[in-house]
Protein backbone atom coordinates (compact mmCIF):
# COMPACT_ATOMS: atom_id res chain seq x y z
CA UNK A 1 0.00 0.00 0.00
CA UNK A 2 1.20 3.44 -0.75
CA UNK A 3 2.50 5.50 2.27
CA UNK A 4 0.13 8.37 1.30
CA UNK A 5 -2.71 5.91 1.41
CA UNK A 6 -1.82 4.44 4.46
CA UNK A 7 -1.64 7.83 6.18
CA UNK A 8 -4.86 9.14 4.40
CA UNK A 9 -6.81 6.04 6.02
CA UNK A 10 -4.86 6.59 9.34
CA UNK A 11 -5.83 10.33 9.76
CA UNK A 12 -9.23 10.71 7.14
CA UNK A 13 -12.20 9.80 9.50
CA UNK A 14 -14.98 7.51 8.25
CA UNK A 15 -17.75 9.95 6.77
CA UNK A 16 -21.57 9.75 6.21
CA UNK A 17 -22.15 10.33 2.07
CA UNK A 18 -24.89 11.74 0.15
CA UNK A 19 -25.90 8.80 -1.34
CA UNK A 20 -27.43 6.85 1.94
CA UNK A 21 -30.56 6.40 2.97
CA UNK A 22 -31.75 8.04 5.86
CA UNK A 23 -32.64 5.60 8.38
CA UNK A 24 -31.38 5.31 11.75
CA UNK A 25 -28.59 6.38 10.38
CA UNK A 26 -26.26 4.08 9.13
CA UNK A 27 -24.72 6.76 11.02
CA UNK A 28 -22.25 4.61 12.89
CA UNK A 29 -22.00 1.83 10.52
CA UNK A 30 -21.87 3.60 7.40
CA UNK A 31 -18.62 5.30 8.02
CA UNK A 32 -17.23 4.34 4.48
CA UNK A 33 -15.18 7.06 2.73
CA UNK A 34 -13.28 6.31 -1.04
CA UNK A 35 -9.58 6.98 -2.13
CA UNK A 36 -11.44 9.68 -4.05
CA UNK A 37 -13.17 10.90 -0.92
CA UNK A 38 -9.43 10.71 0.72
CA UNK A 39 -7.91 12.84 -1.91
CA UNK A 40 -10.72 15.61 -1.74
CA UNK A 41 -9.92 15.67 2.05
CA UNK A 42 -6.48 16.59 1.28
CA UNK A 43 -7.20 19.03 -1.23
CA UNK A 44 -9.34 21.03 0.39
CA UNK A 45 -7.22 20.86 3.55
CA UNK A 46 -4.78 22.42 1.09
CA UNK A 47 -6.34 25.25 -0.38
CA UNK A 48 -7.79 26.25 2.95
CA UNK A 49 -4.78 26.67 4.26
CA UNK A 50 -3.69 28.11 1.21
CA UNK A 51 -5.83 30.80 0.68
CA UNK A 52 -4.36 33.10 3.26
CA UNK A 53 -0.44 31.21 2.55
CA UNK A 54 -0.65 31.21 -1.16
CA UNK A 55 -1.47 35.33 -1.03
CA UNK A 56 0.13 36.02 1.95
CA UNK A 57 3.87 36.28 0.51
CA UNK A 58 2.13 39.08 -2.37
CA UNK A 59 0.05 40.43 -0.14
CA UNK A 60 3.45 40.98 2.03
CA UNK A 61 5.21 42.22 -0.20
CA UNK A 62 3.03 44.82 -2.27
CA UNK A 63 0.76 46.30 1.12
CA UNK A 64 2.30 48.65 3.68
CA UNK A 65 3.11 47.25 7.17
CA UNK A 66 -0.06 49.96 8.18
CA UNK A 67 -1.98 48.21 5.59
CA UNK A 68 -1.21 44.73 7.04
CA UNK A 69 -1.92 46.21 10.26
CA UNK A 70 -5.41 47.47 8.98
CA UNK A 71 -5.85 43.96 7.64
CA UNK A 72 -5.56 41.64 10.75
CA UNK A 73 -7.43 44.71 12.86
CA UNK A 74 -10.35 43.94 10.23
CA UNK A 75 -10.17 40.24 10.58
CA UNK A 76 -10.27 40.72 14.17
CA UNK A 77 -13.51 43.19 14.18
CA UNK A 78 -15.21 40.80 11.84
CA UNK A 79 -14.58 37.71 13.91
CA UNK A 80 -17.17 39.20 16.38
CA UNK A 81 -19.27 37.20 14.30
CA UNK A 82 -18.69 34.52 16.35
CA UNK A 83 -20.29 36.24 19.00
CA UNK A 84 -23.40 36.96 17.38
CA UNK A 85 -23.83 33.86 16.06
CA UNK A 86 -24.34 32.88 19.62
CA UNK A 87 -23.61 29.38 19.88
CA UNK A 88 -26.51 28.60 17.40
CA UNK A 89 -24.07 26.98 14.61
CA UNK A 90 -22.75 24.09 16.86
CA UNK A 91 -26.31 23.95 18.75
CA UNK A 92 -27.81 23.43 14.93
CA UNK A 93 -25.42 21.28 13.69
CA UNK A 94 -24.76 18.74 16.81
CA UNK A 95 -29.21 18.59 16.94
CA UNK A 96 -29.71 17.57 12.99
CA UNK A 97 -26.95 15.02 13.82
CA UNK A 98 -29.09 13.63 16.67
CA UNK A 99 -32.11 14.02 14.03
CA UNK A 100 -30.64 12.16 11.35
CA UNK A 101 -29.20 9.68 14.01
CA UNK A 102 -32.82 8.54 14.52
CA UNK A 103 -33.38 11.00 17.92
CA UNK A 104 -37.61 11.21 17.59
CA UNK A 105 -37.18 14.46 19.92
CA UNK A 106 -34.63 17.13 21.30
CA UNK A 107 -33.98 17.74 24.56
CA UNK A 108 -32.79 21.05 26.33
CA UNK A 109 -30.08 18.53 27.79
CA UNK A 110 -29.06 15.52 27.25
CA UNK A 111 -29.50 13.17 24.09
CA UNK A 112 -32.55 11.14 23.00
CA UNK A 113 -31.61 7.83 22.36
CA UNK A 114 -31.90 6.96 18.91
CA UNK A 115 -34.20 3.98 17.70
CA UNK A 116 -36.52 5.46 14.93
CA UNK A 117 -36.37 7.05 11.30
CA UNK A 118 -35.58 10.53 10.12
CA UNK A 119 -38.02 12.39 11.82
CA UNK A 120 -38.77 14.96 8.57
CA UNK A 121 -41.11 17.02 10.22
CA UNK A 122 -38.69 18.25 13.30
CA UNK A 123 -35.85 18.61 10.39
CA UNK A 124 -38.24 20.74 8.57
CA UNK A 125 -39.00 22.26 11.80
CA UNK A 126 -35.11 23.07 12.64
CA UNK A 127 -34.23 24.31 9.11
CA UNK A 128 -36.56 27.14 8.93
CA UNK A 129 -35.84 27.96 12.54
CA UNK A 130 -31.95 28.04 11.75
CA UNK A 131 -33.21 30.73 8.19
CA UNK A 132 -34.85 33.03 10.28
CA UNK A 133 -32.08 33.55 13.11
CA UNK A 134 -29.45 34.27 10.72
CA UNK A 135 -31.48 36.36 8.58
CA UNK A 136 -31.93 38.42 12.08
CA UNK A 137 -28.59 38.13 12.98
CA UNK A 138 -26.68 38.93 9.69
CA UNK A 139 -29.41 42.17 9.99
CA UNK A 140 -27.75 43.09 13.52
CA UNK A 141 -23.87 42.19 12.85
CA UNK A 142 -24.36 44.68 9.73
CA UNK A 143 -25.53 47.64 11.70
CA UNK A 144 -22.57 47.03 14.42
CA UNK A 145 -19.59 47.01 11.99
CA UNK A 146 -21.31 50.10 9.80
CA UNK A 147 -21.40 51.75 13.21
CA UNK A 148 -19.00 50.97 15.95
CA UNK A 149 -16.84 49.05 13.87
CA UNK A 150 -16.56 52.25 11.50
CA UNK A 151 -15.95 54.35 14.78
CA UNK A 152 -12.76 52.25 16.11
CA UNK A 153 -11.87 51.94 12.51
CA UNK A 154 -11.54 55.21 12.12
CA UNK A 155 -9.81 55.66 15.76
CA UNK A 156 -6.62 52.97 14.99
CA UNK A 157 -5.81 54.72 11.60
CA UNK A 158 -6.16 58.39 13.03
CA UNK A 159 -9.18 59.14 10.72
CA UNK A 160 -8.63 57.38 7.87
CA UNK A 161 -5.45 58.65 7.18
CA UNK A 162 -2.80 55.92 7.60
CA UNK A 163 -4.06 53.58 4.78
CA UNK A 164 -5.75 54.59 1.33
CA UNK A 165 -9.44 54.16 1.27
CA UNK A 166 -9.65 52.83 4.13
CA UNK A 167 -13.43 53.75 5.11
CA UNK A 168 -14.46 52.13 1.29
CA UNK A 169 -12.36 49.08 2.08
CA UNK A 170 -14.13 48.85 5.61
CA UNK A 171 -17.69 49.25 4.10
CA UNK A 172 -16.92 46.65 1.55
CA UNK A 173 -15.63 44.28 4.15
CA UNK A 174 -18.79 44.77 6.68
CA UNK A 175 -20.88 43.60 3.60
CA UNK A 176 -19.13 40.27 2.93
CA UNK A 177 -19.48 39.80 6.49
CA UNK A 178 -23.19 40.20 6.51
CA UNK A 179 -23.02 37.40 3.88
CA UNK A 180 -20.82 35.49 5.31
CA UNK A 181 -23.35 35.40 8.90
CA UNK A 182 -26.66 34.73 6.75
CA UNK A 183 -25.32 31.90 5.06
CA UNK A 184 -23.82 30.50 8.22
CA UNK A 185 -26.58 27.78 8.67
CA UNK A 186 -25.78 25.93 5.65
CA UNK A 187 -22.35 24.73 7.07
CA UNK A 188 -24.33 23.73 10.14
CA UNK A 189 -26.57 21.57 7.74
CA UNK A 190 -24.47 19.95 6.06
CA UNK A 191 -21.87 18.56 8.65
CA UNK A 192 -25.54 17.63 10.59
CA UNK A 193 -25.89 15.10 7.71
CA UNK A 194 -22.32 14.31 8.32
CA UNK A 195 -21.63 15.65 4.53
CA UNK A 196 -18.45 16.50 5.79
CA UNK A 197 -16.63 16.05 2.15
CA UNK A 198 -19.06 18.40 0.79
CA UNK A 199 -18.39 20.77 2.81
CA UNK A 200 -15.05 20.32 2.07
CA UNK A 201 -15.72 20.89 -2.13
CA UNK A 202 -18.20 24.12 -1.11
CA UNK A 203 -14.99 25.35 1.13
CA UNK A 204 -12.32 24.53 -1.92
CA UNK A 205 -14.42 26.03 -4.84
CA UNK A 206 -14.65 29.64 -2.38
CA UNK A 207 -10.98 29.34 -1.45
CA UNK A 208 -9.84 29.00 -4.79
CA UNK A 209 -12.34 31.33 -5.99
CA UNK A 210 -11.04 34.18 -3.22
CA UNK A 211 -6.93 32.48 -4.21
CA UNK A 212 -8.14 34.25 -8.23
CA UNK A 213 -9.60 37.38 -6.88
CA UNK A 214 -7.38 38.62 -4.58
CA UNK A 215 -4.19 37.80 -6.97
CA UNK A 216 -5.50 39.84 -9.80
CA UNK A 217 -6.74 42.97 -7.60
CA UNK A 218 -3.54 42.85 -6.30
CA UNK A 219 -1.68 42.95 -8.99
CA UNK A 220 -4.00 45.45 -10.21
CA UNK A 221 -3.26 47.70 -7.87
CA UNK A 222 -6.22 47.53 -5.72
CA UNK A 223 -4.52 46.97 -2.69
CA UNK A 224 -6.28 45.98 0.62
CA UNK A 225 -9.57 47.03 -1.12
CA UNK A 226 -9.47 44.11 -3.59
CA UNK A 227 -8.64 41.73 -0.59
CA UNK A 228 -11.92 43.18 1.00
CA UNK A 229 -13.24 42.33 -2.95
CA UNK A 230 -12.06 39.05 -3.03
CA UNK A 231 -13.64 37.92 0.55
CA UNK A 232 -17.01 39.62 -0.80
CA UNK A 233 -17.24 37.79 -4.13
CA UNK A 234 -15.69 34.32 -3.19
CA UNK A 235 -18.16 32.83 -0.43
CA UNK A 236 -21.27 32.63 -2.98
CA UNK A 237 -19.86 29.90 -5.34
CA UNK A 238 -19.35 27.88 -2.01
CA UNK A 239 -23.50 28.72 -0.40
CA UNK A 240 -24.58 27.98 -4.27
CA UNK A 241 -22.72 24.31 -3.47
CA UNK A 242 -23.68 23.94 -0.28
CA UNK A 243 -27.30 24.04 -1.10
CA UNK A 244 -27.42 21.80 -4.16
CA UNK A 245 -25.31 19.06 -1.90
CA UNK A 246 -27.68 19.24 1.20
CA UNK A 247 -30.95 19.82 -0.80
CA UNK A 248 -31.14 16.90 -3.15
CA UNK A 249 -34.36 16.46 -4.67
CA UNK A 250 -35.02 13.04 -2.74
CA UNK A 251 -34.26 15.25 0.37
CA UNK A 252 -36.00 17.88 -0.90
CA UNK A 253 -39.20 15.72 -1.85
CA UNK A 254 -39.11 14.66 2.08
CA UNK A 255 -39.22 18.07 3.38
CA UNK A 256 -42.26 19.23 1.13
CA UNK A 257 -44.54 16.96 2.75
CA UNK A 258 -44.23 18.72 6.04
CA UNK A 259 -46.08 22.55 6.98
CA UNK A 260 -44.74 23.63 9.71
CA UNK A 261 -46.64 25.88 11.91
CA UNK A 262 -45.09 28.96 13.51
CA UNK A 263 -45.77 27.48 17.43
CA UNK A 264 -43.49 24.43 16.29
CA UNK A 265 -40.89 26.49 15.33
CA UNK A 266 -40.68 28.81 18.73
CA UNK A 267 -41.11 25.94 20.61
CA UNK A 268 -38.05 24.37 19.25
CA UNK A 269 -35.72 27.43 19.49
CA UNK A 270 -36.52 27.50 22.95
CA UNK A 271 -34.89 23.99 23.13
CA UNK A 272 -32.18 25.68 20.64
CA UNK A 273 -32.10 28.73 22.28
CA UNK A 274 -31.22 26.83 26.09
CA UNK A 275 -28.20 25.64 25.19
CA UNK A 276 -27.51 28.24 22.51
CA UNK A 277 -27.10 31.26 25.00
CA UNK A 278 -24.57 29.02 27.41
CA UNK A 279 -22.67 28.63 23.92
CA UNK A 280 -22.60 32.21 23.15
CA UNK A 281 -21.66 32.89 26.48
CA UNK A 282 -18.81 30.68 25.71
CA UNK A 283 -18.10 31.80 22.72
CA UNK A 284 -17.78 36.02 24.43
CA UNK A 285 -15.53 33.87 27.13
CA UNK A 286 -13.24 32.42 24.44
CA UNK A 287 -13.52 35.72 21.78
CA UNK A 288 -12.49 37.89 24.84
CA UNK A 289 -9.39 35.06 25.23
CA UNK A 290 -7.98 34.66 21.73
CA UNK A 291 -9.12 38.29 19.94
CA UNK A 292 -9.40 40.74 22.48
CA UNK A 293 -5.72 41.56 22.79
CA UNK A 294 -5.74 42.17 19.59
CA UNK A 295 -8.38 44.78 20.05
CA UNK A 296 -6.44 46.42 22.56
CA UNK A 297 -2.65 46.19 20.18
CA UNK A 298 -4.80 48.19 18.16
CA UNK A 299 -4.71 50.77 20.60
CA UNK A 300 -1.80 50.91 22.26
CA UNK A 301 0.67 49.57 19.85
CA UNK A 302 1.89 50.55 16.44
CA UNK A 303 0.51 49.30 13.08
CA UNK A 304 3.95 47.53 12.51
CA UNK A 305 3.50 46.02 15.94
CA UNK A 306 0.69 44.85 14.93
CA UNK A 307 1.04 43.34 11.73
CA UNK A 308 3.75 41.40 13.53
CA UNK A 309 1.49 40.03 15.68
CA UNK A 310 -1.26 39.11 13.91
CA UNK A 311 1.32 37.37 11.46
CA UNK A 312 2.14 35.35 14.21
CA UNK A 313 -1.26 34.90 14.95
CA UNK A 314 -2.15 33.69 11.37
CA UNK A 315 0.91 31.37 11.50
CA UNK A 316 0.27 29.20 14.32
CA UNK A 317 -3.76 29.76 13.67
CA UNK A 318 -2.73 27.38 9.91
CA UNK A 319 -0.95 24.77 12.14
CA UNK A 320 -4.13 24.68 14.96
CA UNK A 321 -6.41 23.82 11.59
CA UNK A 322 -3.91 21.35 10.38
CA UNK A 323 -3.73 19.38 13.49
CA UNK A 324 -7.14 19.96 14.58
CA UNK A 325 -8.95 19.19 11.11
CA UNK A 326 -9.26 15.66 12.21
CA UNK A 327 -10.85 15.95 15.45
CA UNK A 328 -13.28 18.54 13.71
CA UNK A 329 -14.79 16.03 11.31
CA UNK A 330 -14.99 13.46 13.66
CA UNK A 331 -17.51 15.84 15.75
CA UNK A 332 -21.02 13.98 14.07
CA UNK A 333 -19.05 11.00 15.15
CA UNK A 334 -19.07 11.52 18.85
CA UNK A 335 -22.52 12.78 18.53
CA UNK A 336 -23.65 9.75 16.89
CA UNK A 337 -22.09 7.88 19.27
CA UNK A 338 -23.84 9.26 22.11
CA UNK A 339 -27.26 8.74 20.67
CA UNK A 340 -26.39 5.29 20.33
CA UNK A 341 -24.83 4.84 24.08
CA UNK A 342 -21.49 3.71 22.57
CA UNK A 343 -19.38 4.88 25.36
CA UNK A 344 -16.19 2.58 24.72
CA UNK A 345 -16.05 3.44 21.25
CA UNK A 346 -16.40 6.65 22.01
CA UNK A 347 -13.67 7.31 24.36
CA UNK A 348 -11.56 5.13 21.73
CA UNK A 349 -12.81 7.33 18.95
CA UNK A 350 -12.05 10.91 20.79
CA UNK A 351 -8.18 9.60 22.15
CA UNK A 352 -7.06 9.11 18.69
CA UNK A 353 -8.25 11.65 17.40
CA UNK A 354 -6.31 13.66 20.47
CA UNK A 355 -3.03 11.64 19.46
CA UNK A 356 -3.54 12.51 15.78
CA UNK A 357 -3.47 16.52 17.39
CA UNK A 358 -0.57 16.33 19.73
CA UNK A 359 1.69 14.59 16.60
CA UNK A 360 0.79 17.35 14.03
CA UNK A 361 0.71 20.17 16.18
CA UNK A 362 4.33 19.41 17.28
CA UNK A 363 5.60 19.14 13.55
CA UNK A 364 3.79 22.19 12.88
CA UNK A 365 5.29 23.93 15.78
CA UNK A 366 8.55 23.33 14.79
CA UNK A 367 8.37 24.39 10.80
CA UNK A 368 6.53 27.42 12.38
CA UNK A 369 8.98 28.36 14.86
CA UNK A 370 12.34 27.40 12.08
CA UNK A 371 11.35 28.14 8.90
CA UNK A 372 8.57 30.56 8.87
CA UNK A 373 11.45 33.38 9.41
CA UNK A 374 13.60 31.88 7.27
CA UNK A 375 10.79 32.49 4.85
CA UNK A 376 9.95 35.92 4.73
CA UNK A 377 13.73 37.07 4.74
CA UNK A 378 13.43 35.07 1.95
CA UNK A 379 10.51 36.77 0.46
CA UNK A 380 11.80 39.91 1.48
CA UNK A 381 8.35 40.96 3.42
CA UNK A 382 7.88 44.10 4.92
CA UNK A 383 6.62 42.52 7.96
CA UNK A 384 8.84 40.42 10.34
CA UNK A 385 7.68 38.15 13.41
CA UNK A 386 8.57 38.38 16.97
CA UNK A 387 11.50 37.33 18.33
CA UNK A 388 12.10 33.47 18.86
CA UNK A 389 11.35 33.10 22.69
CA UNK A 390 7.78 34.53 22.06
CA UNK A 391 7.07 32.08 18.80
CA UNK A 392 7.82 29.17 21.61
CA UNK A 393 6.21 30.50 24.20
CA UNK A 394 2.98 31.21 22.14
CA UNK A 395 3.49 27.56 20.97
CA UNK A 396 3.00 26.14 24.51
CA UNK A 397 0.48 28.73 24.99
CA UNK A 398 -1.66 27.50 21.84
CA UNK A 399 -0.90 23.76 22.56
CA UNK A 400 -2.76 23.84 25.59
CA UNK A 401 -5.49 26.22 24.61
CA UNK A 402 -6.32 23.44 21.64
CA UNK A 403 -6.07 20.65 24.05
CA UNK A 404 -8.38 21.84 26.77
CA UNK A 405 -11.22 23.27 23.99
CA UNK A 406 -11.10 19.74 22.10
CA UNK A 407 -11.92 18.89 25.60
CA UNK A 408 -14.50 21.31 26.20
CA UNK A 409 -16.03 20.36 22.85
CA UNK A 410 -16.09 16.71 23.23
CA UNK A 411 -18.18 17.46 26.67
CA UNK A 412 -20.70 19.45 24.26
CA UNK A 413 -21.13 16.41 22.35
CA UNK A 414 -23.01 15.12 24.92
CA UNK A 415 -25.46 18.14 24.97
CA UNK A 416 -24.19 19.73 27.85
CA UNK A 417 -22.47 23.37 28.41
CA UNK A 418 -20.84 23.24 32.11
CA UNK A 419 -18.04 25.87 31.33
CA UNK A 420 -19.85 29.07 30.91
CA UNK A 421 -18.96 30.63 33.94
CA UNK A 422 -14.94 29.17 33.96
CA UNK A 423 -15.20 30.62 30.14
CA UNK A 424 -16.24 34.31 30.92
CA UNK A 425 -14.00 34.44 34.00
CA UNK A 426 -10.89 33.71 31.86
CA UNK A 427 -12.24 36.19 29.35
CA UNK A 428 -12.22 38.68 31.69
CA UNK A 429 -9.35 38.24 33.54
CA UNK A 430 -7.35 37.76 29.85
CA UNK A 431 -8.87 41.39 29.04
CA UNK A 432 -8.13 43.05 32.09
CA UNK A 433 -4.54 41.30 32.27
CA UNK A 434 -3.95 42.42 28.84
CA UNK A 435 -4.46 45.98 29.10
CA UNK A 436 -2.49 46.38 32.57
CA UNK A 437 0.68 44.75 30.54
CA UNK A 438 0.11 47.49 27.31
CA UNK A 439 -0.78 50.62 29.45
CA UNK A 440 2.13 49.50 32.74
CA UNK A 441 4.55 47.64 30.88
CA UNK A 442 7.16 47.63 28.12
CA UNK A 443 6.47 43.94 27.37
CA UNK A 444 4.53 44.51 24.06
CA UNK A 445 3.31 41.33 22.30
CA UNK A 446 5.52 39.10 24.57
CA UNK A 447 3.04 40.49 27.82
CA UNK A 448 0.00 39.40 25.69
CA UNK A 449 1.33 35.88 25.07
CA UNK A 450 2.14 35.56 29.21
CA UNK A 451 -1.19 37.04 30.25
CA UNK A 452 -3.37 34.85 27.71
CA UNK A 453 -1.12 31.64 28.73
CA UNK A 454 -1.09 32.44 32.84
CA UNK A 455 -4.59 32.82 33.19
CA UNK A 456 -5.55 29.82 30.94
CA UNK A 457 -3.10 27.53 33.11
CA UNK A 458 -5.13 28.45 36.43
CA UNK A 459 -7.68 26.19 35.01
CA UNK A 460 -8.84 25.60 31.64
CA UNK A 461 -5.65 24.26 30.48
CA UNK A 462 -6.18 20.97 33.30
CA UNK A 463 -10.14 21.01 33.97
CA UNK A 464 -11.66 20.06 31.18
CA UNK A 465 -9.35 17.37 30.58
CA UNK A 466 -9.63 16.02 33.75
CA UNK A 467 -13.66 16.03 33.82
CA UNK A 468 -13.69 13.92 30.79
CA UNK A 469 -11.25 11.44 32.26
CA UNK A 470 -12.96 11.05 35.31
CA UNK A 471 -16.26 10.35 33.38
CA UNK A 472 -14.33 7.48 32.06
CA UNK A 473 -12.56 6.67 34.34
CA UNK A 474 -9.10 6.86 33.11
CA UNK A 475 -5.99 9.00 34.34
CA UNK A 476 -4.82 11.55 31.51
CA UNK A 477 -1.81 8.80 30.90
CA UNK A 478 -4.70 6.18 30.00
CA UNK A 479 -6.12 8.26 27.66
CA UNK A 480 -2.56 9.47 26.33
CA UNK A 481 -1.91 5.38 25.67
CA UNK A 482 -5.04 4.49 24.61
CA UNK A 483 -4.72 7.34 21.98
CA UNK A 484 -1.27 5.73 20.96
CA UNK A 485 -2.41 2.14 20.86
CA UNK A 486 -5.48 3.10 18.59
CA UNK A 487 -3.16 4.67 16.35
CA UNK A 488 -0.83 1.89 16.72
CA UNK A 489 -4.14 -0.67 15.72
CA UNK A 490 -4.68 1.33 12.68
CA UNK A 491 -1.38 1.48 11.37
CA UNK A 492 -1.12 -2.07 11.75
CA UNK A 493 -4.14 -3.33 10.03
CA UNK A 494 -3.84 -0.80 7.60
CA UNK A 495 0.07 -1.48 7.11
CA UNK A 496 -1.33 -5.34 6.32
Amino acid sequence: MPIWQLCANLLIPNCLRSNLSYSPLAALELYVISRKDIIWGYVTLFFQMASGLITLPLILKMLSAEEIGMNYLMLTVGSLVSLFDFGFAPQFGRNITYVFAGAQALKKEGVDIGGGSVNYRLLSTMISVAKSVYCILAVVVLLIMLTLGTAYIYKVTHGFKDVHNSLLIWIVYSISVFFKVYYTYYSSLLIGKGLIMESKKAILASNLLYIILAFVTLIMGFGLLGISIANLIAPFIGRYLSYKFFFTPRFCYELSQYHVAANEKWALFKIIWYNAQKLGLVFIGSYAINKCSMFLAGLYLSLEEIASYGLMIQLMTVVTIVSTTFFTVSEPEFAALRVDNKREALIQKFAFTMNIYYILFLIGCICFILLAPFILNLIDSNTTLPPFYILLLYSIVTLLENNHSCFATFIISENKVPFVAASLLAGTAICVGSFLSLKYTLWGVGGLVLVQGGCQLLYANWKWPYVVCHDFKLSFFDFIKMGINQSLNRLKYYGK
